[in-house]
């Protein structure tokens, strides 16, 4: 690397996870849909998913516990919003905060439930949770993209919102996973 690029200055936006991890967040998943906070976690998600290399990685040893909290709540919320608006891009974003989440949360399994209701919100959509990951794989650090794909893999009825005692709430923009 030449000094004149050692010395330039990255036009990138830093990334700042660290305001997942504020009180405000408090019981996010189930603040009322939509809400200000998913606006603020979807800048993040959003400029993650843009961001190069370099800061996407950078992003990725900042996710832990709280934040990993946040991000795989993100996903759950966008997955009904998903389904509200038929958007196909507010599902990916939820695999991509639920893919940065795994392997990060204290409970490992605390996004199973999550991605049940992915899984879910991708069918009604027409499409598949592998169809998703696929898409957005290029994005993930590996331990997401693996656990993410080992959920995809289970059987049908081990990955449906009823095993994971989910249901469908609502209709239309009033549609939620609770």
């Amino acid at each position: 690397m030449s000094r004149r690029q050692q010395g330039k200055k990255s036009d990138e936006t830093p990334v700042r996870v660290s305001i997942l991890r504020d009180k405000r967040f408090n019981g996010y998943l189930g603040v009322k849909l939509p809400h200000t906070l998913d606006t603020e976690v979807d800048a993040i998600v959003t400029a993650y998913m843009t961001a190069s290399p370099s800061v996407r990685d950078t992003v990725v040893s900042d996710v832990h516990g709280r934040s990993a909290g946040v991000l795989s709540a993100y996903g759950q919320r966008m997955a009904s919003v998903a389904v509200r608006t038929g958007d196909i891009d507010a599902l990916r974003r939820g695999v991509v905060a639920t893919g940065l989440a795994e392997g990060r949360l204290e409970d490992p399994r605390d996004n199973l439930f999550v991605l049940a209701a992915v899984n879910d919100s991708a069918s009604l959509l027409g499409t598949t949770l592998q169809a998703v990951i696929d898409e957005v794989k290029g994005l993930l650090p590996p331990a997401g993209i693996a656990g993410l794909q080992q959920f995809a893999q289970y059987a049908d009825n081990e990955k449906s919102i009823e095993a994971f005692h989910i249901r469908r709430c609502g209709s239309g923009q009033d549609f939620l996973y609770a």
